[in-house]
């Protein structure tokens, strides 16, 4: 099958948003695990802190977005290419639910970490829960990247 410029657009729009995606996570985790190696002052530290606050709140979105993306591209590929819908059952895409699903996680105790350092709660393990969420992410999403690399040879194949 021959594809058009179209065609490609609209495939490798997944796989280009995901890695932009992931090399956000990816910086996104290193964030604060840099800052706590070196000696900051406490006013760097909170910018450090409220940036990675705010890229946080985005970042689940934007993994929801790249899921949607995937699903458009791979129904474009069903309709308009006649390719069987094989994509939306791989693990890459089961993984990458669940890829969504620990940033919504992250999300929410990292909303839970700021609203009890605001009242001056003790936060120590809930911080705990998140950097190790965190960590089982970053594995995740290193799975995720390899697998699509590979889906992605196999459908431009």
């Amino acid at each position: 099958m021959r594809l058009g410029v179209v065609d490609v657009i609209v495939i490798i729009s997944h796989p280009i948003l995901g890695s932009i995606v992931a090399y956000l996570l990816y910086k996104q985790w290193t964030s604060l695990k840099k800052s706590r190696s070196s000696s900051l002052d406490s006013d760097h530290l909170a910018r450090i802190r409220l940036q990675h606050e705010k890229s946080g709140k985005l970042l689940g979105s934007l993994v929801g977005a790249t899921i949607l993306l995937a699903i458009a591209a791979e129904a474009y590929r069903g309709m308009v290419l006649d390719v069987p819908l094989s994509g939306l059952i791989s693990l890459h895409g089961w993984l990458g639910i669940i890829l969504f699903l620990g940033a919504m996680r992250m999300r929410k105790t990292g909303t839970r970490i700021s609203e009890e350092i605001q009242v001056g709660k003790e936060t120590g393990e809930h911080k705990r829960t998140h950097s190790r969420l965190g960590g089982a992410m970053m594995v995740l999403l290193v799975i995720i990247v390899f697998l699509g690399f590979l889906r992605l040879l196999q459908v431009l194949g």
